[in-house]
């Protein structure tokens, strides 16, 4: 999402473009220092832990990393985080129930590093969702990446988290659930994007909504999400090969037969709208969402409230 401009209009809020929200509400990574031969732990807000132990990174071409090492952490575990951050559980045309995203990144004098053989970083993260089929993915090396197709470890066919990709390979890293504290202990032998998560057993289908109350709505002011109840789960409708926003109409072709809630997002006149639908959807079957002005402070505890 790029960098825009939000106007502060008085006492009302107002952005310039549905751009100028994501990028108030984008979600940051948090910053730590250490020593490469010494190592460190940090605890995080969100009650993440991350530990690296001493001497773990390499440079890309293979070279042994010591000083100063900039370490930064993304913590992508609500609804809400993965609908600002734009990394959506998703792997190819399936949706995932996310048991916490993660990004992580070591760089030396600004270069990006890597894990050194045999070693693993640990991270430990609240699970975000449990289920008895979850299994660790990545997502790629690049940290503002766009949409992220994530695949489990044991499927990836090139070595894309360490950089080499003449090489096929499969990571050594695991996890395990820790049910005394409702965590993820997770070992990390590459860096990037990491994910918790289980398939989803669903049947998708065309789905049609049409945008009531506000005019202009597309795909250059408007963005929409399903937001699935009771998991930590969030769909991207009506983008990329699976549908459109134009006309004031979102087409969806491939929405799950699940109970959900659609929450729609827009900038209209620098004024931030919202439109929220609590459904089971049916294939085939045309919706009316009503939109209505809000503050993003509102927006934020509407979202957060969702089951």
């Amino acid at each position: 999402m790029g960098s825009c401009e939000i106007v502060d209009d008085g006492d009302q809020e107002s952005f310039t473009s549905i751009d100028a929200y994501f990028s108030k509400k984008e979600v940051k990574p948090t910053s730590y220092k250490i020593d490469a031969s010494i190592g460190g732990s940090f605890t995080t807000d969100k009650g993440s832990v991350l530990t690296i132990p001493e001497n773990s990174f390499m440079t890309q071409d293979g070279k042994t990393v010591s000083g100063s090492v900039d370490i930064e952490l993304k913590e992508v575990f609500s609804n809400a985080d993965i609908i600002n951050s734009g990394v959506f559980p998703v792997s190819g045309n399936n949706v995932l129930n996310s048991g916490g995203e993660f990004y992580v990144e070591a760089r030396s004098n600004g270069e990006l590093l890597k894990t050194s053989p045999g070693n693993f970083i640990s991270l430990n993260i609240p699970a975000q969702a449990v289920a008895p089929n979850m299994q660790l993915f990545f997502g790629g090396p690049e940290q503002d990446t766009g949409d992220v197709n994530w695949m489990p470890i044991d499927t990836i066919p090139i070595d894309t988290m360490r950089g080499d990709t003449a090489q096929r390979f499969r990571s050594n890293s695991s996890f395990v659930f820790n049910s005394a504290d409702n965590s993820y202990e997770i070992k990390l032998d590459s860096m990037g994007w990491g994910n918790i998560d289980a398939f989803m057993s669903t049947r998708y289908f065309d789905c049609t909504f049409n945008l009531v109350g506000l005019e202009g709505l597309d795909e250059t002011n408007t963005t929409a999400f399903a937001v699935f109840k009771d998991q930590n789960t969030v769909w991207p409708v009506g983008i990329n090969s699976w549908g459109s926003i134009s006309s004031n109409q979102i087409l969806e072709r491939h929405l799950a037969d699940v109970d959900m809630n659609v929450v729609v997002i827009s900038v209209i006149d620098k004024q931030l709208h919202y439109g929220l639908l609590d459904i089971t959807p049916e294939q085939n079957k045309i919706y009316d969402i009503i939109m209505l002005p809000t503050e993003s402070d509102k927006l934020d505890e509407i979202i957060a409230d969702l089951p």
